[in-house]
């Protein structure tokens, strides 16, 4: 009976130490900023990241437990805004989860996810060609990692 106490004692500090330290990993991953220009879209001012994600900007379901996220606007023919969520990766914050939880084909908006970032591209103005072409190159400038939108 000592034996197995003590080995599910030490099954179980390793455990929390794996824990601990995939924590601290994630939080030792730099996160990047927002690409200064995208398919003929440039960066009208520098972007205005947060940590953690301010109430104001967890409006989209899934976004809640991102760990910084940066909004960025662009200069161009039309105008875009650029939300982009830094998420931690534990079960039920990654970006594919917030991904799935997205809405698809909204007017004017666009979600991806890509690695571990969501992010959400806005333009009233804009039709759905362009929408998609300032997406893309958003994707091709973050860092390699699955990838989706709609």
């Amino acid at each position: 009976m000592k034996t197995w106490g003590r080995r599910i004692l030490g099954v179980g500090i390793l455990g929390a130490a794996i824990a601990v330290g995939s924590d601290l990993w994630v939080l030792a991953t730099p996160s990047v900023q927002p690409p200064s220009a995208a398919a003929g879209w440039k960066l009208s001012a520098p972007a205005d990241c947060v940590k953690p994600a301010p109430a104001e900007l967890r409006v989209w379901r899934g976004t809640s437990g991102a760990r910084r996220v940066c909004r960025a606007e662009y200069a161009g023919s039309p105008e875009m805004r650029l939300t982009l969520f830094d998420m931690p990766g534990w079960a039920g914050a990654t970006a594919f989860d917030a991904f799935q939880k997205w809405p698809p084909a909204q007017p004017g908006k666009v979600g991806f996810f890509k690695g571990r970032y969501f992010g959400v591209v806005e333009s009233p103005q804009a039709d759905r060609a362009a929408l998609e072409r300032f997406t893309a190159a958003v994707e091709a400038a973050l860092p390699a990692g699955s990838e989706g939108h709609w």
